[in-house]
This record gives structure tokens, C-alpha cells and sequence, in this order.
């Protein structure tokens, strides 16, 4: 404290005095040094005149005292509450303050090595299930605006609908269902979002068998997505299968009318089924993993 005081004194300031004053005499010290210094015709040095240097220690020693009291001041605010644990709890604050970013990035490392280790086992479960499950015989799916029997869409829980497909075919020991709800007008934006998810769906559930509304019908098939049914693929329909049921289409690779759809609306078979709507076209993806069975599900569905 004796060369705080003595420094104080140097710049002829009072002990404590407020940073501004320090700053202002000290650089009115500077400048009378250097004048001292550049003044022509001294040549004789005066012993009262102080060096640059002394003014530079002076000031740099008063400096680091009031920034060591201004921390001890804040440290006293913040960690005060800690009491016992102050320096700890200043520690662990400082530790943060450089090491945020490395302690924020480590936690969401460990989240995504937890999340990840999750989904994979989730998928592997899933798998091991779907391993036990006998082969899918058919996979159907209705795309269009189709409603569960409650008028709720869509239809989450599709195994009552799996079940009745297989009632319905009892040499089957598994039907796989799809069901994407396709509104007919864009009211709002939840049905531009229905209308987006129903194009991912499309790529993602390549289902063998497609019942569809009649707009939806016409858009796959003239993209085509749908099978054409007439040709040699005509009989493969059955004997319960009339011209009347065809629905054709054209599609940009092939301007001429082709069948690629037959109206089952009338079947017994699809008053049975929990879902509801308007038409029945039932069609057959292009590249369907089992057409074979594919066609005989629509023939079955044509008898009265």
C-alpha cells in the first residue's frame, strides 16, 4: 500500500482518486515530459522534472489496483451467495464462460449418440418383428379421399383392415395395407401439406394393388404409374370382369387409350371394408412386386 500511496503521490493526486483524474493527469504528465524533453536551449536537466518512466509505473501500478478492485467487487456481488464456495462457484463460472461452446457441442454429441443408439435399436427391433411375420402376399393401398367409418382420416391403426382383407382371402396369410388421405380442393394449408405428404407416400409405399378416387386414378395413370389392364393382361381380370368397368387413359409416352383401372365400386367385398368413399377404381402399379395376385385381389373384388 506504501507504493500505491507513494504512486499517487508522484502524480500529485490524492490516494483514491477517481480513474477519470488519474487518466487526465497522467496524460498532462506525458505531454509536459515530452515538452520538457523537446524544449530548445535546456541543456541543463531539471532534477524536479519527472521521468517518463516513473510516470508510466506510477500509473500502470494504479491502474492494476482499481481493476483489482473492481473484480473483487463483482466477484463479491456475484459469488458472494456461495460463501465457502465462492471460489469454486468462480471457478466452474469461468470454466464455462471460455468452454461454453466445447460443453454445449459434447452435449449434443452425447443426445445424438443417444438418439442414434435409440433409433437403431427401435430399427432393429423392428426388423426382428417384421423377420417372425410371414411373407406379405399382397400390399393394397387406398390413395384418395377416403375416410375411416367414423369420418375421421387418415386411418391410423390399419390392421382391422388387414384382418378383413384376409377374411377375405383365407389361402392368405398376409395383406399389407396402405391408406393416404388425398383432399380434392386445397382449402387450406393443412390440405397443401396433406397434398405434399401424398406425393412421398406415393414413392415411399409401393403397394401392388391401388384403390382409387376417380381424380386420383387419372393423375397416376397418366404419369404411368398404373399397369395398363387390357392386352394380355385383359383376361387375367377373370370372367366377372365387364368392358363397362374399364377406365382408360392416355399417358405422355403413350398417347393411345389403355385400361389402366376397373370400377369396383359395386362389390360386395368393399361394403365390407371400414373405410369410405365415393369410387372404387381399383389398378395395379407398373412395376408391382406381386401383380400375379395383384390381379387375383381385383378379380375377386369384380364378382357379384
Amino acid at each position: 500500500m506504501d507504493e500505491l500511496k507513494k504512486a499517487y503521490e508522484l502524480l500529485g493526486l490524492p490516494e483514491g482518486a477517481a480513474k477519470e483524474d488519474v487518466e487526465k493527469r497522467y496524460f498532462l504528465l506525458i505531454r509536459r515530459e515530452r515538452s520538457s524533453r523537446q524544449r530548445e536551449g535546456s541543456e541543463q536537466p531539471n532534477d524536479q522534472t519527472l521521468s517518463l518512466e516513473e510516470i508510466n509505473k506510477a500509473y500502470k501500478l494504479i491502474l492494476e489496483h482499481d481493476e483489482k478492485k473492481t473484480l473483487e467487487q463483482f466477484n463479491s456481488a456475484a459469488y458472494g451467495k456461495y460463501k465457502g464456495m465462492a471460489g469454486s462457484a468462480q471457478k466452474f463460472d469461468h470454466f464455462f464462460s471460455y468452454y461454453k461452446f466445447h460443453v454445449l457441442g459434447a452435449i449434443a454429441l452425447v443426445l445424438i449418440i443417444i438418439f442414434g443408439t435409440k433409433a437403431y435399436v427401435d430399427h432393429r427391433h423392428k426388423l426382428a418383428e417384421l423377420a417372425k411375420l410371414p411373407p406379405i402376399d399382397v400390399s393394397v393401398s387406398f390413395y384418395g379421399e377416403y375416410f375411416s367409418q367414423d369420418g375421421s382420416y387418415p386411418v391410423s391403426d390399419l390392421k382391422p383392415l388387414e384382418a378383413k382383407f384376409l377374411s377375405q382371402f383365407p389361402d392368405w396369410q398376409r395383406v399389407e395395407a396402405f391408406f393416404t388421405y388425398v383432399p380434392s380442393e386445397l382449402k387450406s394449408e393443412q390440405d397443401s401439406a396433406l397434398i405434399q405428404k401424398s406425393m412421398i407416400d406415393l414413392m415411399m409405399n409401393k403397394a401392388d394393388v391401388y384403390i382409387l378416387d376417380k381424380l386420383n386414378f387419372e393423375k397416376l395413370a397418366q404419369n404411368g404409374s398404373l399397369l395398363p389392364l387390357d392386352g394380355d393382361n385383359a383376361a387375367k381380370l377373370g370372367e366377372n370382369h365387364k368392358p363397362e368397368q374399364d377406365l382408360k387413359a392416355s399417358t405422355e409416352d403413350v398417347p393411345e387409350q389403355h385400361v389402366y383401372g376397373v370400377d369396383i365400386s359395386g362389390s360386395p367385398l368393399v361394403k365390407e371394408l371400414p373405410v369410405i368413399g365415393k369410387e372404387y377404381i381399383a389398378g395395379i402399379r407398373v412395376n408391382a412386386k406381386r401383380p400375379d395376385n395383384a390381379f387375383i385381389f381385383i378379380d375377386k373384388y369384380l364378382e357379384h
